[in-house]
């Protein structure tokens, strides 16, 4: 028998361990209520005197910044809450003289202002950015010095009209240092694998104008050294752009490499690949444009616990249109809550929900523990929630007991709501994710709401019918259960678990997730007896996905895979298993050469998410890799797929064709690494979103 034979066979027993049910994939499961929600240190780097720290808040997927050099210090888009970057200053030797902002921020309240009163820093921001405090206006070309650091303030358009970047040049007597600049901090001009979204701007300008502006940014940024160090304003999760790395580093030459809007040298094609598909932008994110252009005011941040409020006190500010925010989990919600009360755990991403699904000006009332409340009154000011009222606690009998409206509402298991769909006896079920969630992974053909549009409720919906709202892991479900009952809803109820639980539970789903190759998905034979007995049914004309245990490895298109490397080229771990020599002949850009005897070994390193797609010369042999992966051995829940016809038809279909702009031209070069940190590298931390 041939090696190659023998390791196939191996694979059954490499692969185990690797047994894990899908999921629905994103972070509702997060728990921000510890590091996520405090900023921690996710590089750090000295360069001769300059030091360099990069903070990171996983709840709002934000990345901020302390420079320090000699004995002065310069922060770059500080959050609101501030006294990190102060201590840190002290203990490094230095006080802050300056703070800097890229851009005017929409998702978050910035804390310039904070520096600016308690430090006497001076606000640097640009020329064009309309600011109304005080501040020193800075244009391209513009730089300060900071010790023996120089700070040079570049015009970088694009997410907004006022963007730019911060080239950090280090004088290289003071230690060696590979480029200069040696940093590039580029706010949400550029992030890791994608740029800001052009639509957050509040003005008269259009997406389409700050597009073009983008396009003429990445080819100004283009012209930097490869060695330049990029360090972006957000990372994965934020919705200032799409399709961000959990990477919080990157360099310029990386970033030509990978980042597909290096790849596209059309001026036409770049600007309407930037305007299309932007997901709804919160409500606060305007509401926060204005408040820090305006300045934000200053906090008393000492005051961490707002006041209890008695039962009645509530009832008072509910008739006068304050809106309740419960901040248990689901569960607890369920059994007994305010009427009209809504449902945003402080497990989950609280900042960004409560900002997206409630107006910016209400006077809020919180209910949960004091450990709840507290969290969650400090979190809010970081958006500009500053109107807390106080808190109720969560003993709700003793509200019941006292005169306010309270409900119970139901939690749906997914095996009872499957029995209910097999009998056709199912309430209105409405999916309240997003557009592209709901295309990639759904349980049938039912109703589509995303909760940023929870008006349409009652637009759309029957007030006097049953409905039963679906997400991921009952976290917006829950959401959604309140803001109907505000609406006047009598009976509303969530999917216990959401569709995690629904996957667990091995019921057929619909869609183009990586566990399905195509919009419907093939029945492998007898794997969905088990669904079928558990009550799931099949929409006429579709077969269901049986979730993860019929997840057998599936197709992928040579053209499919290109643009899916174009759009979102972090998602995927391509795995040529060809012979090197042949790797280094040709191979799919982006792809990594794996021996099928350190495949598994490899395959560990990958993150969850991974989405893996197996190559070889003509396909046959990955498709024997991919079934010894699958069958019996699982793959960890990883998306498992093989490149149809292998590299042939990739290059005679995408580079022979020109289908991507990717030119194949022998074997493209290895990915420009992202330098490591010199000192104290601490462990990189992949942001919580959801």
């Amino acid at each position: 028998m041939s090696s190659r034979g023998s390791s196939w066979l191996a694979l059954a027993a490499v692969f185990a361990g690797f047994s894990q049910p899908a999921r629905a994939q994103d972070a509702e499961q997060a728990t921000h209520a510890d590091e996520a929600a405090t900023p921690q240190v996710s590089y750090e780097r000295r360069a001769g005197e300059v030091t360099l720290r990069q903070y990171q808040l996983g709840c709002l997927s934000q990345l901020t910044y302390l420079i320090v050099s000699g004995k002065e210090a310069l922060v770059v888009d500080p959050q609101r809450d501030v006294d990190h970057y102060i201590r840190d200053a002290r203990q490094l030797g230095a006080r802050i003289r300056y703070v800097a902002l890229t851009h005017t921020n929409a998702d978050f309240v910035a804390g310039h202002t904070e520096l600016a009163a308690r430090e006497g820093a001076q606000i640097l921001i640009s020329a064009d950015s309309g600011s109304q405090f005080p501040h020193r206006a800075m244009n391209s070309g513009d730089s300060v010095l900071l010790g023996p650091a120089t700070m040079e303030f570049l015009a970088t358009p694009g997410h907004t009209l006022d963007s730019m970047s911060i080239l950090v040049r280090v004088p290289k007597q003071g230690g060696e240092v590979e480029a200069d600049p040696l940093w590039l901090l580029t706010g949400d001009a550029l992030f890791i694998g994608s740029i800001g979204r052009p639509d957050l701007a509040q003005g008269t300008i259009t997406p389409m104008t700050l597009a073009g502006k983008a396009f003429d940014t990445v080819q100004r940024l283009r012209t930097l050294p490869d060695q330049t160090i990029v360090l972006p304003g957000h990372g994965a999760g934020s919705l200032c752009g799409a399709h961000l790395s959990p990477d919080t580093t990157s360099t310029i030459g990386r970033e030509k490499q990978s980042n597909p809007y290096f790849q596209i040298r059309s001026r036409a094609q770049f600007v309407s690949r930037d305007v299309s598909g932007l997901a709804p932008a919160p409500p606060y994110f305007a509401e926060n444009v204005a408040l820090n252009r305006k300045g934000p005011p200053v906090l008393n941040w000492s005051d961490e616990m707002p006041a209890a409020l008695t039962p009645i006190q509530v009832k008072a500010a509910m008739r006068g249109d304050a809106w309740v925010v419960d901040l248990r989990d689901a569960r607890a919600y369920a059994s007994l809550h305010l009427e009209g009360s809504i449902n945003v755990a402080v497990r989950g991403r609280l900042d960004t929900w409560t900002g997206s699904v409630i107006p910016f000006d209400a006077q809020l009332v919180l209910v949960g523990s004091q450990d709840e409340v507290r969290e969650a009154a400090f979190r809010f000011k970081r958006i500009g929630f500053d109107s807390v009222l106080g808190y109720l606690a969560s003993d709700l009998e003793v509200a019941r007991n006292a005169g306010l409206l309270v409900r119970t509402t139901e939690l749906v298991p997914p095996a009872v709501l499957a029995a209910q769909i097999a009998a056709g006896t199912e309430p209105i079920v409405v999916d309240v994710r997003t557009a592209e969630e709901h295309a990639e992974l759904a349980i049938g053909q039912y109703a589509h709401i995303d909760l940023t549009h929870w008006n349409k409720f009652g637009e759309v919906l029957d007030r006097d019918a049953p409905v039963l709202f679906v997400c991921n892991s009952a976290y917006r479900s829950s959401m959604a259960v309140g803001l109907a009952e505000r609406l006047g809803f009598r009976q509303v109820a969530s999917l216990d678990g959401g569709l995690d639980a629904w996957l667990d539970a091995q019921l057929p789903v619909y869609g183009t997730a990586s566990i399905c190759a195509g919009p419907v998905c093939p029945d492998p034979g007898g794997a969905l007896a088990g669904a079928h007995e558990s009550g799931a049914a099949a929409a006429p004309g579709q077969q269901p996905n049986a979730a993860f245990a019929s997840a057998l490895p599936e197709p992928i298109e040579p053209g499919q895979l290109a643009n899916l490397l174009l759009d979102q080229p972090q998602n995927y771990a391509v795995l040529d298993l060809r012979p090197a020599w042949q790797y280094r002949e040709y191979h799919v850009p982006g792809a990594v050469n794996v021996n099928v005897d350190g495949l598994s070994a490899y395959v560990k390193t990958l993150p969850p998410s991974a989405r893996i797609v197996l190559v070889d010369r003509d396909g046959t042999y990955a498709w024997a890799v991919a079934g010894a992966m699958a069958n019996g051995a699982g793959h960890g829940g990883y998306g498992l797929r093989v490149l149809a016809g292998g590299t042939l038809r990739f290059w005679r279909e995408v580079e022979v064709s020109g289908h991507t702009p990717r030119s194949a031209q022998g074997a493209q070069s290895a990915p420009v690494p992202v330098p490591a940190a010199t000192e104290k590298p601490p462990a990189k931390k992949r942001s919580a979103g959801c």
